[in-house]
């Protein structure tokens, strides 16, 4: 191929889609400057003539296998953690308001830093993975403008969201300037790569990303239906919450303990793509959140660059979050966690 040669649909097709690397975030439909790659099944799909502007192999986040030399570009000199990434302050936080708590997952950290970055106008709204309202518990990729649309879409699923959809539509249709990203690693690996692209709309409209802690997802229709509901006996529209914590527990509406399912038992579910991604603590984001690491009803906090520590300083100061420390053998627990999946990475 020549230097010169752009790389269209086809390459990521070849190289991502049918080799089975594909991770479903839609950062190909947000990326495509005609709007001809849609999701079809949760798969990219050309709908129209192949322009070979090469942005969506630019931006898909499992074009390239090795992220290390980018931490450079992002970070510049920083010192990086081999398991956790960059990051400039740890901490361990829970929402002060009681029932945005009851509405989230962990310490309700994720759906409160949205709530304020609303409420003050640093966004106009959120990308994030929302709920089917014809299909329970089915992720929808949304784009969250509202105090009720942020609420609904709290808590944590576990499969697969192309949230990077919403993306396009906030951008293209709705011509929003100022939005939050959240996602898990692949969903910022593919913000940070349409960044570096460069992909100047989107850089000027993300103002923060989010990431979550991931280990891996599980295909929807074998953990939802097959093991929940045809296992567990658990309808979906009478399913609370889902919550990993060493294994699967999955709390029924009105059940006062919730049902354990080892993960071992989920395997063979796990999406294949997730095999490829070697991301833990979605490291390229501005701030990274997750369950491990802290106690029950706590969140773990990695601010990694100054705007994300800004932002937690602000809510800090405004009261809208209380704080325990975390400890260096806090880290350490959360390190090992990281580790199985980080210690994919090529060598």
């Amino acid at each position: 191929m020549l230097a010169s040669e752009k790389l269209g649909f086809e390459t990521l097709k070849e190289k991502v889609i049918d080799a089975g690397r594909c991770c479903g975030c839609g950062a190909c439909v947000a990326a495509c400057p005609k709007s001809i790659i849609e999701m079809q099944d949760s798969v990219p799909t050309l709908v129209g003539e192949d322009i070979k502007c090469g942005l969506c192999t630019k931006s898909c986040p499992r074009m390239i296998e090795d992220y290390r030399p980018i931490y450079a570009e992002v970070f510049g000199d920083a010192q990086r953690d081999p398991a956790l990434g960059v990051f400039l302050q740890a901490y361990a936080l829970r929402n002060a308001d009681e029932a945005v708590r009851k509405r989230a997952q962990d310490g309700g950290v994720v759906t409160g830093l949205l709530l304020h970055l609303l409420d003050t106008e640093q966004i106009e709204g959120a990308i994030v993975s929302g709920v089917n309202p014809e299909r329970p518990w089915l992720p929808l990729p949304q784009v969250a403008t509202t105090r009720k649309e942020i609420l609904a879409a709290s808590k944590s699923r576990y499969t697969r969201s192309a949230n990077l959809v919403a993306l396009a539509e906030a951008i293209k249709e709705r011509k929003l300037k100022q939005l939050a990203v959240v996602g898990t690693p692949c969903h910022i690996q593919a913000v940070q790569r349409m960044r570096l692209a460069p992909l100047k709309r989107i850089d000027r409209s993300v103002v923060m990303t989010i990431g979550l802690f991931c280990s891996e997802t599980f295909r929807f229709d074998d953990l939802m239906q097959q093991k929940i509901v045809g296992e567990l006996g658990i309808s979906l529209d009478k399913l609370r919450k889902l919550d990993i914590k060493g294994k699967l527990l999955v709390y029924p509406r009105g059940a006062k303990e919730s049902l354990k399912v080892p993960l071992k038992d989920l395997a063979e579910w796990v999406e294949p793509s997730c095999h490829y991604c070697t991301d833990f603590a979605s490291d390229f984001a501005d701030i990274s959140v997750g369950g491990a690491g802290t106690p029950s009803k706590w969140s773990t906090v990695l601010t990694r660059t100054k705007r994300g520590q800004a932002l937690i300083e602000e809510v800090l100061a405004a009261n809208k979050f209380l704080r325990e420390e975390v400890t260096p053998e806090d880290l350490d627990m959360l390190r090992r966690i990281a580790r199985p999946k980080v210690a994919r990475q090529p060598h």
